[in-house]
């Protein structure tokens, strides 16, 4: 097995950025039960094992895709979501590790450097990552993960609250309740 290992050590912005993303994901995955949310687990991806910034994957149902393997402390398969945040100097390892998500049929992958001047939501079709762009609202709107709302003005000012606030409210509509029932059959 082949491991890749981690990105250099986080800086401060990276770490607090993550803390607070993971916050408000955290926060979706407590109106959705049924998902582990993790940061920097361990997933097996073919002969790759990495260590995502952070994930949230489905547990049972039509959606799911990994399994946990708790004897090896680990996911083996694509998680449904990854988030990963790059500083200047990991663009290769970003665009490498982009083609093995995609490769490997990781649903969404949200990516963004430090700063917040860069931000790409990438949703699988057919076996390709497409850009997904915010709704005419602003808003980056899961497929995969009905209810993760995440507006991309609240996502640049650093406004958590309102991000957790959107997240509230997309957790209200029928496609999330659609998805709770599929893992809970």
């Amino acid at each position: 097995m082949n491991t890749i290992p981690n990105k250099k050590p986080w800086s401060i912005g990276k770490a607090a950025l993550l803390t607070d993303l993971a916050m408000c994901f955290n926060r979706y995955r407590m109106h959705s039960v049924g998902m582990f949310a993790c940061v920097q687990a361990t997933v097996k991806l073919g002969s790759e094992a990495l260590h995502p910034d952070f994930l949230i994957m489905i547990n049972a149902g039509p959606k799911k895709q990994a399994d946990v393997d708790f004897e090896d402390n680990c996911f083996i398969g694509p998680p449904n979501f990854i988030l990963e945040i790059f500083s200047q100097h990991e663009v290769r390892d970003y665009q490498h590790r982009k083609s093995l998500f995609e490769t490997a049929g990781v649903q969404e992958y949200l990516v963004m450097d430090e700063n917040l001047s860069t931000i790409q939501w990438n949703r699988l079709r057919n076996g390709k990552y497409d850009l997904l762009q915010p709704d005419r609202k602003g808003v980056f709107k899961s497929e995969h993960l009905p209810g993760l709302w995440i507006p991309i003005e609240a996502l640049k000012t650093r406004n958590f609250w309102n991000i957790m606030a959107a997240i509230d409210q997309g957790v209200t509509r029928k496609e999330h309740l659609v998805m709770m029932q599929s893992i809970w059959k």
